[in-house]
């Protein structure tokens, strides 16, 4: 039985307004509106990302939000030249492919590109082994 309860909205904070939006739209976020210097809201099919305006500079900080993407790799290498400053780059793990960037209020948000041909070798391998 479902709860009725779905996530609507994520909020990060951003303390230079106009360079975030122009960010997260460089990268292929819709932006819904914003109301100049104060708030702005992404679609991200149907999970709105909303920033709120910060008075001041805050520190890197990891969200805890992970963007899938058809590609990480092509992505990263985008970005890089664009100068983004990546917290570390494409990493292959047995679920997918990982990177961490920061955007321009220190927030730092992953990029995932899911490998589920992999994952599920790797569950195969794993369900085989003789137990210990």
């Amino acid at each position: 039985m479902s709860s009725g309860i779905s996530l609507h909205l994520v909020i990060i904070m951003q303390h230079d307004f106009e360079k975030a939006i122009a960010f997260y739209q460089n990268i292929g976020l819709e932006l819904l509106f914003q109301v100049p210097n104060k708030w702005a809201e992404f679609d991200m099919q149907g999970v709105k990302l909303g920033f709120a305006k910060s008075e001041q500079e805050l520190p890197e900080r990891r969200t805890g939000i992970v963007l899938e993407v058809s590609d990480v790799r092509d992505l990263y290498e985008r970005l890089q030249k664009e100068g983004v400053e990546f917290i570390h780059a494409p990493i292959d793990e047995p679920h997918g492919i990982m990177a961490s960037f920061k955007d321009p209020g220190n927030n730092i948000i992953d990029i995932y590109q899911p490998t589920p041909e992999k994952l599920r070798e790797s569950l195969e391998k794993e369900s085989t082994k003789e137990p210990q």
